[in-house]
């Protein structure tokens, strides 16, 4: 009803609650004189209209996509939020080749926003908002070694067969017995999508596996060049290891140190092998200080004697690690070689005079000097795997442990420029830093390396060159 022909006017600025419950009177009067229907279809009109008017300013016109608890993106309803969370399962399930699952909770509430142009997230930016706030796992297999994740696979069947290539990796024999150094196994496991590995990656990573540094102790007569050589690393590899070292200027006792990949998973070859052999003849020195170094007078030849051996023979990732004498038979024994020698000889720069031990029993079997085309440094004795092995002289250990094709290896400077080494051991008693005595046991003879069978490698440097051993030996 109009409000001028009830005589009341809208006051201008605030509300005027005379006015308006006058106005109410007036509308319940009229109101009632309505007939009954009448009454009752208004009511509904009214009902709906007011209802409907609330809903419209209360209601939501969003969605808000909640992770754990908080809010990480809006989309324009729920529906599209779970289309875009289905279609995203979906490609990140294509991408890792097995189902995948999400570790979060995900909720959905409607909500009202202001600029719905602006607060809504697109699809693909909504898809891209969920991506980072979720943590995808997926089923595979993980390799384990030593109780701990190393390599994680996509399926059990990829572990397996990655194990087995791994075993025909290194030179084997029919006969080779084949397991792993180390406690390995395969377990069943769910982990992040990003940890799994293909297979090629995963084969590379268990070959170079973690870098292991060692120590080297710089001696008379080095050059970083010729350590490259020795110890087969890179040369740019040892100047990034060792920052600050001035590569022309290296000091002797000067410690580098050297960084060597070590797989992740050592593969262990044994074997029985019998072989019929020389058994190295004693040789008894007697010294005549009237004879220079290097004069010998043979009394007595020696006669090596012989046998068969049975050795269980031990590899690790292709190389021997151990020859183990499991039985033998004696066909003959030896006989002593009887020689007198010259005792005194000059060995150093300085001036110094050392007489040098044997370092083991045995006969010459490799001389110094080129063999096969190429330089042989020092001097082969024919010895049984494990007999012991001395330092020819007293000094300090400047070298202790595997060295390439040396195997494992000691060095021993003696001073004066005097540097003695100890090649293919099978176990080492020292250790870099140690002091020893003329005499002493340092290790055992063994094969590993570059290495055909038992015997020690014995050189002698001078100055930093290669000298013949047999100039100084008595």
């Amino acid at each position: 009803m109009p409000l001028k022909q009830i005589g009341l006017r809208r006051l201008p600025g605030r509300v005027n609650w005379g006015f308006l419950f006058a106005y109410l009177l007036i509308a319940q009067k009229w109101f009632m004189k309505q007939t009954i229907p009448r009454r009752i279809v208004i009511g509904v009109v009214l009902y709906l209209t007011v209802t409907l008017s609330l809903y419209a300013l209360f209601a939501g016109n969003a969605c808000a996509v909640k992770v754990n608890g908080e809010v990480i993106a809006i989309a324009a309803d729920e529906t599209t939020a779970k289309k875009a969370l289905a279609e995203l399962v979906d490609y990140k399930t294509r991408e890792a080749g097995s189902t995948v699952s999400y570790v979060e909770e995900i909720s959905y509430k409607g909500i009202r926003v202001k600029n719905e142009t602006e607060d809504i997230l697109g699809f693909e930016e909504l898809k891209a908002q969920m991506s980072g706030a979720l943590t995808f796992r997926m089923q595979g297999a993980a390799i384990l070694v030593n109780g701990e994740e190393k390599v994680f696979l996509r399926s059990r069947q990829e572990a397996e067969t990655l194990l087995g290539w791994l075993k025909s990796v290194y030179p084997i024999e029919p006969a080779d017995q084949l397991a792993f150094k180390e406690n390995v196994e395969i377990a069943d496991t769910h982990t992040d999508i990003d940890r799994a590995m293909d297979i090629e990656d995963a084969k590379k990573m268990v070959l170079l596996g973690t870098n292991k540094i060692v120590q080297y102790m710089v001696k008379d007569g080095d050059n970083l060049w010729d350590i490259s050589r020795a110890v087969n690393i890179d040369l740019d590899q040892i100047i990034f290891t060792n920052p600050g070292m001035d590569p022309e200027n290296l000091s002797i006792d000067q410690v580098l140190y050297l960084s060597r990949e070590t797989p992740l998973i050592t593969v262990v070859a044994t074997r029985e092998v019998t072989v019929d052999e020389k058994i190295a003849y004693p040789v008894n020195v007697k010294y005549d200080d009237g004879l220079l170094l290097g004069e010998k007078l043979i009394i007595s030849e020696g006669v090596p004697g012989e046998r068969t051996v049975t050795y269980r023979i031990t590899r690790e990732n292709g190389l021997e690690t151990g020859r183990e004498v499991l039985s033998q038979i004696v066909k003959s024994e030896p006989r002593t070689e009887e020689v007198v020698k010259g005792a005194i000889t000059m060995v150093a720069s300085r001036g110094s005079t050392v007489r040098l031990a044997w370092p083991c029993s045995g006969a010459v079997e490799s001389s110094f000097g080129t063999r096969w085309g190429r330089m042989h440094e020092g001097i082969d004795l024919a010895a049984d795997y494990g007999a012991s092995v001395v330092a020819v002289a007293g000094g300090t250990v400047i070298d202790a442990g595997w060295n390439g094709g040396y195997g494992m290896q000691i060095e021993i400077s003696h001073g004066g420029g005097l540097v003695t080494r100890y090649a293919h051991l099978s176990k080492i008693y020292v250790g870099v830093g140690d002091s020893v005595d003329r005499g002493e046991t340092i290790g055992l003879v063994g094969s590993t390396g570059n290495s055909t069978g038992p015997h020690l490698h014995l050189e002698t440097i001078v100055g930093g060159v290669p000298r013949d051993p047999l100039e100084y030996l008595p």
